[in-house]
This record gives structure tokens, sequence and C-alpha cells, in this order.
């Protein structure tokens, strides 16, 4: 029990972190793909170097329609 407790803060921490790639149209892909809403300020503020550009056409290509519609099948 106690190794968990001293494990506990890196574990969080690590579910903390921003992903700084650099390839920036994968990580949009990714984001829109999960449709995790854009991201790019987010990484704008933790991260240098971030192509916004190819982060939007990433994200752009893998996110859902903006009028999409999700519909359970019964």
């Amino acid at each position: 029990m106690y190794r968990f407790l001293l494990l506990l803060p890196f574990l969080v921490a690590g579910c903390a972190t921003v992903d700084c790639g650099s390839d920036w149209f994968a990580i949009g892909q990714r984001d829109g793909r999960i449709n995790a809403g854009s991201q790019a300020e987010r990484y704008a503020v933790k991260c240098t170097g971030i192509d916004t550009a190819r982060y939007g056409e990433g994200y752009a290509r893998d996110s859902p329609a903006p009028d999409a519609v999700l519909v359970d099948r019964l």
C-alpha cells in the first residue's frame, strides 16, 4: 500500500501532461477523432512551436461534421 502512495503523484502527473509533439497534423487528427474539441489554444500556452495551421488541418480532417447528429441504434 505504501508503494502505491509513493507512486501516486507520478501517476497523476503523467496523466496531466500535454502532448507537445512535433507532428501537429497527427495531434490534430487524434483530437478530432476522439471528438475532444480543438485544443489549439491549450497547446499554444503549454508548447513552443505549435503549428496551428497544420493542427487545424488534421483536426478538420477527422472531426465529426458540426451538424452531425449522433443517434444510438436500438
